[in-house]
């Protein structure tokens, strides 16, 4: 049997490309929960198994750095990569969760355009593993994705506000505003873990151009 002298190449753009296709269905999943309640259950539980096959992708991705000698790029970086997309999915998961056992009767509307936000800004960090495996220039993704950034922020405050802007509250009230800053607190902590997403990417772009 003939020894094989050079170490096997693993692909590991390709394995980030297909993590972020999961972390892009997982957002498209949530976005279809918060546009039609109907069919929270069956989205939930297609959300579950996305986050079962990411997860084993990320350990795939970690086995396979402490396997292969030479990388396309720094190992620590294809790390920083492999873990950050893990944690947004993690998020969406976790929002798609609440918002399945909360039982809310109708979606407030800064919720619903944040979790679109979300959903588009999971799509931009795609492009920009694109440019990252290409060696191109990142600044449009990184532009565009901060100002949807900044859209979220406002729209936080504006929810948040609309949250307390009520008078005689009874329990049931203070109960779904209890629930709804739970669920907002969520959906910016995915939106913040997505921006360090974009950060880590543009970044490693700089230091191989």
């Amino acid at each position: 049997m003939a020894l094989n002298l050079f170490p096997k190449t693993v692909r590991f753009f390709e394995l980030l490309n297909r993590q972020n296709a999961m972390l892009v269905e997982a957002a498209d999943l949530l976005t279809r929960i918060l546009e039609d309640f109907g069919k929270v259950d069956d989205a939930c539980k297609r959300v579950n198994l996305v986050e079962v096959e990411a997860d084993e992708l990320c350990r795939e991705i970690s086995r396979q750095l402490s396997l292969t000698f030479i990388t396309p790029i720094d190992r620590e970086d294809i790390y920083r990569l492999n873990l950050a997309q893990e944690d947004s999915i993690n998020l969406i998961k976790g929002i798609a969760t609440r918002a399945r056992l909360y039982g809310f009767t109708y979606i407030r509307f800064p919720a619903r355009k944040m979790v679109r936000n979300l959903r588009e800004m999971c799509a931009v960090t795609g492009e920009m593993i694109c440019c990252l495996k290409d060696k191109t220039d990142v600044a449009a993704q990184v532009k565009q994705l901060k100002a949807i950034k900044g859209e979220c922020e406002m729209l936080l405050g504006t929810g948040l506000a609309e949250l307390h802007d009520t008078e005689n509250l009874d329990m049931r009230a203070v109960v779904d505003i209890m629930k709804w800053t739970q669920v907002y607190d969520r959906i910016e902590l995915a939106v913040e873990r997505l921006d360090d997403l974009a950060d880590a990417i543009e970044e490693v772009v700089l230091k191989n151009a």
